[in-house]
């Protein structure tokens, strides 16, 4: 009679002590990517539901399968004083870094004045942060020959989160926009300009909006 194998058992053994470990492998997203669905599980929902209006005016809004946390982006507020991306959670954000010296940034400054003055609230928000790293007075010349109003003048004098995007391999120039849920994560990217006053944007912003409040 043959004496049965004890390589089951042994499997079996492993098995229990994996288990009694925690190492147990069940499938499923590694624990890492656990983490980064459950913070960013508001923004998924956004862009869930956004993602059929990134269209026309804004078809170059690249809508996130996965929406990633995005790095505390540290810039200074209209006041000179130091703030961060941190102290807009709670907020769907359109947030834009430009330049003076970048004519596409120009153009679409007003746009996306008129889109802040059109749908700003406790709810949403478009921030700019300009990054010109000389003649610090130019941005608000910009402003007040453009009759810019209802936007903050942020600033990043030293363009760190632009090096930072650039970096990541999000930002190929100027001007980069990222939409941002309330939770702080990435809901879509846009390089280059677009019509920020357009129907389509409008489409887009108040749809991500409406999504964030169920």
């Amino acid at each position: 009679m043959k004496t049965p194998s004890a390589f089951p058992r042994r499997l079996t053994s492993l098995a229990v002590v994996a288990a009694s470990a925690g190492f147990l492998y069940l499938g499923g997203p590694s624990g890492k990517e656990a983490l980064a669905e459950e913070a960013c599980g508001a923004s998924a929902r956004i862009a869930d539901s956004v993602k059929d209006l990134a269209r026309g005016d804004v078809a170059a809004m690249n809508i996130s399968k996965k929406p990633e946390a995005l790095p505390d982006f540290a810039f200074n507020g209209p006041d000179g004083k130091a703030t961060s991306l941190s102290a807009f959670r709670g907020k769907t954000l359109l947030f834009n870094v430009w330049a003076t010296w970048c004519v596409p940034c120009r153009a679409e400054m007003p746009e996306l004045d008129k889109l802040q003055a059109d749908l700003g609230s406790n709810r949403f928000q478009v921030v700019t942060v300009n990054i010109d790293t000389s003649r610090l007075e130019r941005p608000k010349k910009f402003f007040e020959e453009t009759g810019v109003k209802s936007l903050d003048l942020n600033a990043d004098p030293k363009a760190n989160i632009f090096f930072e995007l650039k970096q990541a391999g999000k930002a190929l120039g100027l001007p980069v926009t990222i939409l941002i849920g309330p939770d702080g994560c990435q809901i879509g990217l846009m390089n280059g300009p677009a019509a920020w006053h357009s129907a389509d944007a409008k489409a887009l912003v108040s749809k991500a909006v409406e999504a964030a409040s169920r």
